[in-house]
């Protein structure tokens, strides 16, 4: 099992990544939901809102953006259709800002915005590690594993984009393994602002790495059921939102 000791070794220079636009978030999109349906019809509105959300949490549609029915609709080959509950879902997650009779832009983030949003991260995640270590299986100790050796290479290789995603999936399996429907409904509701605090807080020098040694420690506090794995999480999360307040106020 990997451990934070093993990612302090010399990384490898990261490779060149090309930013993404909306319309090749959308490609994406179109490509997996026609795996699922090899007729690719009535597909296309379910690409909207992910689109959307992944273009608007990795900065591609920055903060103050007006979304144009019209012109997101193309960008993202659907029909105009769907657009409208689109931005309305999105305005939910606290992703978007709709102001009548003017439209719809990217909401940015705020400090408050931030200090709410871990605050209810830490109610619901330090629960969830909680009822993860008393229900651990042998299962999800291999699922856990699977996925810190994912976020290790990303931090190999310097790159942030790919832990985020491993991140994301190392708290999907805690919340799997808590096994409680109502903590994960309600964690599920916060996917677009997490995701965009993550990115945010990963962009400070040493971020990335701090957080995966943070999340060996969670690891390794479930499988082992100790009794200090809830104050193990709020440390991480207190490190993440820290971390996410400085790039903030710096910008």
């Amino acid at each position: 099992m990997p451990t934070a000791k093993t990612a302090s070794k010399k990384t490898p220079t990261a490779p060149v990544r090309h930013a993404p636009s909306l319309e090749s978030i959308a490609t994406r999109y179109h490509a997996r939901l026609r795996t699922l349906d090899a007729t690719g019809d009535s597909l296309s509105d379910g690409v909207v809102v992910p689109a959307l959300r992944e273009a608007i949490v990795e900065g591609v549609l920055a903060p103050g953006s007006r979304l144009s029915e019209v012109q997101v609709a193309k960008q993202l080959n659907v029909s105009r259709t769907p657009m409208r509950e689109a931005f309305a879902q999105l305005e939910r997650e606290g992703l978007v800002t709709i102001l009548p009779r003017v439209g719809a832009y990217v909401r940015a983030v705020s400090l408050r915005d931030v200090e709410e949003i871990y605050t209810v991260r830490a109610a619901l995640e330090c629960l969830a590690v909680q009822l993860a270590s008393e229900r651990i299986t042998a299962l999800g100790a291999a699922q856990l594993d699977d996925v810190i050796r994912a976020m290790q290479a990303s931090v190999e290789a310097d790159d942030p984009a790919s832990y985020v995603d491993a991140l994301d999936r190392f708290y999907t399996i805690v919340m799997t393994i808590a096994d409680n429907r109502t903590l994960q409904q309600n964690h599920a509701a916060l996917i677009g602002p997490v995701r965009r605090l993550r990115r945010i807080a990963m962009s400070r020098g040493g971020r990335m790495r701090a957080s995966f040694e943070q999340a060996v420690r969670i690891r390794d506090a479930i499988v082992n059921r100790t009794a200090d794995v809830q104050d193990l999480m709020r440390e991480q999360l207190q490190g993440a939102c820290a971390a996410a307040l400085d790039v903030l106020k710096s910008a």
